[in-house]
């Protein structure tokens, strides 16, 4: 008898752990940014800067994802708060762990990218817009 409690008790014991894994489960990734003038994309851990009048595509590409998710990318500007100003949803799995963007036309100022997961912030990543013109 007491063997029995013992077996269900260590198979509850066992579900609790895998559904507390499961549900705290944590997606991680890496911003990485293309100038034009690039060939490739580039991680940068500091602040970003780009000119106004260049066009930069940027990628998440996540470490760890698990198949057919919804990952939402809100692109922020700050003003006297940060203000939504474009966002947007992809499905992602396995066979497609990267979401890709593109920064054209956007005025002088700081912005955020954020990536979500249901309703939390997965990551997010500042980056600057100046005018620089040369006379």
């Amino acid at each position: 008898m007491i063997i029995r409690l013992n077996k269900y008790f260590t198979v509850i014991l066992i579900l609790i752990v895998v559904i507390t894994v499961i549900s705290c489960y944590n997606y991680t990734g890496t911003f990485s940014f293309k100038t034009s003038g690039d060939d490739r994309f580039i991680i940068k851990d500091n602040l970003c800067e780009f000119d106004k009048n260049d066009i930069v595509d940027w990628t998440f590409c996540f470490n760890n994802i698990r198949s057919n998710q919804k990952i939402g990318a809100i692109i922020l500007k700050k003003e006297k708060v940060w203000v939504d100003i474009f966002s947007f949803y992809e499905t992602l799995n396995r066979d497609k762990p990267c979401m890709y963007g593109h920064i054209e036309d956007y005025d002088e100022g700081l912005y955020k990218i954020v990536i979500t997961f249901k309703d939390k912030v997965i990551a997010e990543k500042e980056f600057l817009i100046f005018n620089e013109e040369f006379e």
